[in-house]
């Protein structure tokens, strides 16, 4: 079968899914734009995601990207490719409904499981795809792995990552990521504490496992009361406050004159 604009085989999904015994497995699966998240991926994953909330055996929640990275953000390709897309960009309120229902609102769904999530890490972690590695409780990361995102200066847009990155790696150094457009290697990561093991991809998976089996012998109801003393503690620091002022200032910043103008000539390329 031919592959879609976005680089899946038609005949396969958007997102796979796996159980290994009580550990769920979600995978992003666009390998061939490094799984660059469009609707169809979102979508999907919000179905997986209503699984996982309905379920009572399932203990830990991996999330990883197949193929060369976990995800390389958004499919910007989208705002050109697909028709409902870009119609939904075309006003500031269905813009606002489109990026609160598909972008935000899947990466607080899996920070508020309340199961442990594990990220799985290799490759390419930017823009979006950094939200979803921020989301979740633990990260593990390969050598190759990169984190950064390309929005601020080439799109001339208020990241929506901004959050993201103040709470991974502090403000200071959010900063030179986000307005200088740099990367993280690994090694840093690790020091930042971005990431909680670095480890080749031969073992990337087998160290995962020894995790999640860990975790799935520390009962639900314990692993969940503990998530939500660090979700209290993470409220009254201010974070959902910052995220939604943020979430209002990144959308002001779509319709600025300079972003306008660069999503204009986009579209014309």
């Amino acid at each position: 079968m031919p592959p879609d604009s976005a680089g899946t085989p038609a005949d396969e999904p958007p997102v796979l899914v796996e159980d290994r015994g009580s550990v769920r497995w979600i995978w992003f699966n666009r390998p061939r734009v490094h799984n660059a998240q469009n609707l169809d991926l979102l979508e999907a994953l919000q179905r997986a995601l209503d699984d996982v909330e309905r379920s009572e055996t399932v203990r830990v929640l991996v999330l990883g990207g197949k193929g060369r990275s976990f995800s390389a953000g958004h499919d910007l390709k989208q705002s050109a490719e697909n028709p409902r897309y870009r119609a939904n960009q075309s006003t500031a309120e269905r813009r606002w409904r489109q990026e609160w229902q598909m972008f935000v609102r899947p990466v607080e769904r899996i920070r508020q499981l309340p199961i442990p999530t594990i990220c799985r890490a290799q490759g390419y972690s930017l823009a979006a795809g950094m939200m979803f590695v921020e989301a979740c409780d633990l990260v593990v990361a390969t050598p190759d792995a990169v984190f950064g995102s390309p929005i601020l200066g080439p799109l001339e847009i208020n990241d929506a990552e901004v959050p993201t990155f103040v709470r991974s790696v502090g403000v200071r150094r959010a900063k030179s990521l986000l307005w200088l457009n740099e990367r993280l290697g690994a090694d840093e990561a690790l020091a930042l504490g971005l990431v909680n093991w670095v480890v080749d991809h031969d073992e990337l998976d087998r160290h995962i496992e020894v995790i999640a089996e860990r975790l799935a012998k520390v009962s639900r109801e314990t692993l969940e009361l503990s998530k939500l003393s660090f979700q209290f503690l993470a409220a009254r620091q201010g974070w959902d406050d910052f995220d939604r002022y943020h979430f209002l200032s990144h959308q002001l910043s779509h319709h600025t004159s300079p972003a306008l103008d660069l999503y204009q000539q986009r579209l014309d390329s």
